[in-house]
């Protein structure tokens, strides 16, 4: 099998014909919307946890580099920003500084380059990330702000000490103690954006959009299923609304390295993974379960790419 500009693409995915930064370079496009709105709604926290989470990645590749005794390439600095910036998107806007330094130095470091570097991760590094944080930092993953966070009160929280009162707990964790939620418009207008840029991706196809109509469909079903036969006071639409369902669907489930190869199998891939967060939610304290979902569903894409025989297109 012939594939041509091979340094250009990942190694386990030969079905995307542009090139690995290009489609890095675009997903960073499809982003700004939803980073710009989350900015206006919570704070500048957003921006500071973005450049954080994007110096820490340019560090981790440069002394990666450095080891691996390689030049430092644009895809190399693309990949990690990418990892960076999906991480920090995921982090409460007024979480300290070494939550996002700590998450994006884990996942690049063990999540990718532990594995060979690009295109050879099986594990998401983002999510790799996310993990970590949710394990090792529980308290501060769980707090978000409600509401739009001064510029001081958010450098304060970020640099220095929590202030009291800035910072409560996720939309999704209120909903379920006390029935109600502040922030609801906030999350709608921001899974919009999220949906715009995914909607991007998929009309220049870069994304495959039967993973993300899977997973979307799959955890909607699941969870209407669950309210009929369970007392939840969530409901099926909150559900929906709420937490990174939206931001996974477009962005995470539709990772070509470490999702399923073939068609069967990624539709296979993203209904389990949508199955496990269903799960994760519905019966554990955990803010969210997508992160963890994901990383399940990317340990079974071997498997299940053993079993449905990925067809490959001839380049």
């Amino acid at each position: 099998m012939h594939i041509a500009n091979r340094q250009q693409r990942f190694p386990r995915d030969k079905q995307i014909a542009p090139s690995a930064s290009a489609i890095m370079r675009h997903v960073a496009y499809a982003l700004l919307p939803g980073s710009l709105l989350a900015t206006a709604f919570f704070g500048i926290g957003v921006l500071v946890q973005l450049l954080l989470a994007s110096l820490t990645a340019l560090a981790c590749e440069w002394l990666v580099s450095r080891l691996r005794r390689r030049r430092l390439d644009a895809l190399a600095c693309y990949s990690g920003l990418v990892t960076a910036v999906l991480l920090a998107l995921l982090l409460p806007p007024t979480a300290p500084w070494y939550l996002s330094v700590w998450g994006v130095a884990f996942g690049l470091l063990l999540g990718k380059h532990a594995y060979g570097g690009v295109g050879m991760n099986i594990f998401n590094p983002a999510m790799v990330g996310a993990c970590a944080l949710y394990l090792s930092f529980a308290a501060e993953m769980g707090l978000y702000p409600a509401h739009w966070v001064g510029v001081t009160d958010s450098l304060s929280c970020i640099f220095s000490t929590p202030i009291d009162g800035v910072a409560g707990a996720t939309a999704l964790a209120s909903l379920k103690a006390s029935g109600s939620t502040v922030s609801a418009a906030a999350h709608t207008w921001l899974n919009l954006a999220w949906l715009a840029g995914g909607a991007y991706l998929w009309y220049k196809n870069l994304a495959d959009w039967r993973l993300s109509l899977a997973f979307a469909g799959v955890f909607t079903l699941a969870t209407l299923l669950f309210s009929l036969f369970h007392n939840t006071p969530v409901s099926v639409v909150q559900h929906l609304n709420l937490g990174a369902l939206i931001f996974t669907t477009c962005y995470i489930i539709t990772d070509p390295t470490t999702a399923a190869t073939g068609r069967k199998g990624r539709l296979i891939y993203a209904a389990l993974a949508a199955l496990i967060a269903v799960i994760i939610r519905q019966f554990s304290h955990m803010p969210d379960s997508m992160a963890f979902s994901v990383l399940l569903a990317n340990s079974c894409a071997p498997l299940i790419d053993n079993y449905t025989r990925p067809e490959y297109y001839r380049g």
